[in-house]
């Protein structure tokens, strides 16, 4: 077994304390250089299994000296002084150990409770290799925001269930204390906590990004939903846990939406709407479909949903068509030559398997309410709010008549647009105009262009 020999004394030589916090590292370091020279390879399995539990506790023991000093340069404010500065301890540990803001912030709440607060009984536990760094970070987390004169009397019950409890074990015993320690300050401590909540989702090109937090009953709710439906399949599932979990939520979803018992978004159903060429559909290109929300779907995964789902054919126009915006077209309502025609004349090219039962697009004066296949017909045009710059996509629109059905306006194609509430209240209170596009035919809502008579500047679009 080779030796470390270039330290000029042995570490174990070394007395206790002297030369000063440099000495003592300069032998920390010699001692971890002559243990990285042995082979582990090379020891018994008796040994190996020792060995490793012995340098656990020895790790232990290190990190409450390092919390010590921790502490110390945060009493003193010495963050800094290697540059003649100084800084805020977390900031420092920032910059010089490119530690994550969580990380470092961590560390120094722990190193506070542990040797300036009111947990003294942990950090001797530590010392003493009883506990490890986790206990002590999960106890300092869990009580950082209680009167520390409260803290202190439990702090040896603390101590003792970290002895003999995982971390997160011992953090729950530390929050269910709270309540004992600090019962007045219960109420305040959940609605911060219930304040905290959110869920963040962010399209990006590997699919939906999915960021969140929330409270611990809705946290039990979707765990205890998740548990049956996230297990192995079978001892082939190659699937990893977060894997599982990410399915399970899918699963979810699904049930959710086949059960039918959601409440309406923009006047349909809740549903997973796909767009996709009938050429891809039908395997004879490689482009993929749109989702709802404007996720792009690979192809294959649209033909297998096409497997059990309602296909609607839609025949889109390549051309722009150039009815003005108060709805007056002569072909609108089923003429000879007007868009229903076309309509009808296209979906009998369609092949058979394939079609729908043919859905009337214009409705004429008959109704005001716009129907499910309008709407849908609008998703497939629009994408979404036809607002100028809006991004709303098209289940958290509402359908506008361009010109009012109260004045004259028909429910058709041409004359209906999706708009978000937002914008909604725009085009009826806030003088907001449709413009169409010449060259393709499309509608926009945009604000106009006044002065306001006010301050004499423009005014600017409200938020969407």
């Amino acid at each position: 077994m080779e030796t470390y020999t270039s330290s000029p004394s042995s570490p174990t030589d070394a007395p206790v304390g002297s030369g000063g916090l440099a000495a003592a590292l300069a032998w920390l370091d010699a001692a971890v250089a002559n243990l990285a020279a042995v082979d582990p390879a090379q020891e018994p399995d008796l040994q190996l299994a020792t060995s490793y539990l012995d340098a656990e506790r020895l790790a232990d023991q290190y990190d409450a000296v390092r919390l010590r000093l921790l502490a110390t340069v945060d009493a003193r404010g010495a963050g800094g002084a290697e540059h003649g500065v100084m800084a805020p301890t977390a900031g420092w540990l920032r910059a010089n150990l490119r530690m994550s803001p969580h990380v470092a912030a961590q560390r120094v709440r722990t190193a506070r409770a542990l040797h300036r607060g009111p947990l003294p009984t942990v950090a001797a536990a530590l010392a003493a290799g009883e506990v490890s760094y986790a206990h002590a970070a999960a106890l300092a987390d869990a009580t950082h925001d209680l009167p520390p004169a409260r803290v202190a009397e439990a702090d040896p019950v603390l101590a003792d269930a970290a002895r003999r409890l995982d971390p997160p074990r011992s953090r729950r015993v530390a929050e269910h204390l709270r309540d004992l320690v600090d019962p007045d300050g219960a109420d305040e401590r959940t609605r911060r906590q219930l304040d905290k909540r959110g869920l963040w989702l962010a399209a990006t090109v590997d699919g939906l990004d999915v960021r969140g937090l929330l409270d611990p009953e809705t946290g039990e709710a979707v765990q205890a939903a998740l548990a049956p439906l996230a297990r192995p399949a079978g001892p082939e599932d190659g699937r990893s846990a977060p894997q599982r979990r990410a399915d399970a939520i899918g699963e979810l979803a699904r049930w959710a939406l086949r059960a039918g018992d959601l409440p309406q978004e923009g006047g349909l159903r809740p549903n997973v709407n796909v767009t996709i060429e009938l050429a891809s559909l039908q395997a004879q290109t490689g482009l993929g479909g749109t989702g709802g929300w404007g996720g792009v779907l690979p192809p294959e995964t649209v033909r297998r949903l096409a497997c059990d789902a309602i296909i609607t054919r839609a025949v889109v126009r390549r051309r722009p068509h150039h009815a003005g915006l108060d709805g007056n077209d002569p072909g609108a309502t089923g003429g000879d030559g007007g868009p229903a025609a076309e309509l009808r004349e296209a979906a009998s090219l369609l092949p058979a398997p394939l079609g729908a039962p043919l859905e009337m697009l214009d409705l004429g004066r008959s109704t005001r309410v716009v129907p499910s296949a309008l709407r849908r017909a609008l998703a497939l045009r629009d994408g979404g709010c036809v607002a100028q710059g809006c991004d709303r996509p098209v289940p958290w629109t509402e359908a506008h008549h361009v010109v009012h059905w109260a004045h004259g306006g028909p429910t058709s194609l041409e004359n209906v647009v999706p708009l978000c509430p937002p914008h909604h209240v725009n085009a009826h209170e806030d003088g907001w105009e449709f413009q169409r596009d010449p060259a393709t035919g499309r509608v926009t809502l945009v604000p106009p262009a006044r002065l306001d008579r006010s301050d004499q500047r423009q005014r600017p679009p409200p938020a969407a």
